[in-house]
């Protein structure tokens, strides 16, 4: 019976240890880690000739101050004329994750913008004081918006105030401006264009030339939701009851195998 009580006191002992290797135990995460980017601008076009001069040209910029969250993961440009199709006094990105599989935010933002090459369609040149787009990503998904300020695009139109994802305005066959421009790609990650100005090449009268603009781009990769291992429960030890006296006379002969005496107490 003694050697049973100690057997059990060790069992007890034990289990606050492997609930102490289940605490310090760290979360599963995915293999592949979540991730951010974003830039200011960028542009790839053919325009024709007499729109920013009398030949025709073609443009392509790549990013314009482009960050991830592999780094740099911030990036600036100041006084940026972007080869006359736009021009901006400032334009600024970030992409950070909090540790290595934790949250995700990016952004990007062009302040005091003008877009020479819509000149010719919008009768002046088109302007906005911001254009910003943000993302974010967490174990909950992933979401993002878009703000543009004060946005002037004279005769192509007018978007209505609280602009919902892919609002599209322009000329049929000319020119298409997407705003708020929300992309989701196969790997679960998710695109925020402030501004998407499509040259639709078209052969109408007052036709640009073709190609994309891009203005405030903010990308957030998935971020897998941790995974809390619940350690399994262990047996309960058989209960112990209180321990019984049998009191014997002293000077009394032990009967049977002697289970009796192994239990007496004085």
């Amino acid at each position: 019976m003694r050697s049973a009580l100690l057997r059990g006191r060790t069992f007890v002992v034990a289990a606050p240890a492997l609930a102490l290797l289940a605490t310090a135990a760290p979360s599963a995460v995915a293999a592949d880690s979540p991730a951010g980017s974003a830039y200011g601008a960028s542009a790839s076009v053919s325009l024709l000739a007499g729109v920013l001069g009398d030949k025709g040209i073609s443009v392509e910029t790549g990013k314009l101050a482009p960050s991830s969250t592999d780094g740099p993961t911030s990036a600036s440009v100041v006084d940026v004329p972007l080869k006359g199709l736009v021009t901006a006094k400032a334009v600024t990105s970030s992409a950070k994750q909090d540790g290595d599989s934790g949250p995700v935010q990016s952004k990007a933002a062009i302040v005091d913008a003008t877009l020479p090459v819509l000149a010719p369609l919008a009768g002046s040149t088109p302007k906005a004081s911001v254009i910003s787009s943000e993302c974010k990503s967490t174990s909950d998904g992933i979401t993002a918006s878009s703000d543009i300020a004060n946005l002037d695009l004279g005769r192509i139109g007018k978007l209505p105030v609280g602009t919902g994802p892919n609002q599209k305005i322009g000329v049929p066959g000319v020119l298409q401006v997407i705003v708020n421009e929300q992309v989701k790609h196969a790997d679960g990650s998710l695109t925020v264009n402030a501004l998407h100005v499509k040259l639709l090449g078209g052969k109408t009268l007052g036709a640009l030339g073709s190609g994309d603009i891009v203005l405030a781009s903010s990308t957030c990769g998935k971020v897998a939701p941790a995974v809390v291992t619940t350690p399994t429960a262990p047996a309960k030890p058989p209960a112990q009851g209180p321990g019984q006296v049998t009191v014997v006379p002293a000077g009394a002969p032990e009967t049977g195998d002697g289970t009796l005496a192994a239990v007496t107490e004085q």
